[in-house]
């Protein structure tokens, strides 16, 4: 498939992963305030992201020939992928870390 098609799924792509983040955030947490909405907005940026990742990467992967191309695709893959995933985690995050230490 041309990237140029495949461009056109990012959109449905990145909503089902807002949708899915948001119904599973309801689902387990039982509330549905500002900072879950930031997240699921974070997932669903991740999700419309993913295959303009994947695409570059494989480039990548098929530059350099071999094991050692994939294995310098996959680990610049997965750091890109903590990188757009950390902040998710650390909206989800706030506020927890404030409130271990006090006595109440």
């Amino acid at each position: 498939m041309p990237i140029t098609l495949a461009l056109w799924f990012c959109i449905p792509i990145g909503a089902l992963y807002y949708f899915a983040a948001r119904s599973l955030l309801r689902f387990f947490l039982g509330r549905y305030e500002q900072k879950e909405r930031n997240a699921a907005r974070l997932f669903g940026a991740f999700g419309a992201l993913s295959i303009p990742l994947i695409y570059c990467f494989g480039l990548v992967g098929n530059s350099i020939s071999g094991k050692f191309g994939h294995a310098i695709a996959g680990g610049l893959f997965g750091i890109v992928a903590l990188a757009l995933v950390s902040p998710l985690l650390m909206t989800l995050m706030e506020g927890k870390w404030k409130k271990f230490g006090k006595d109440h």
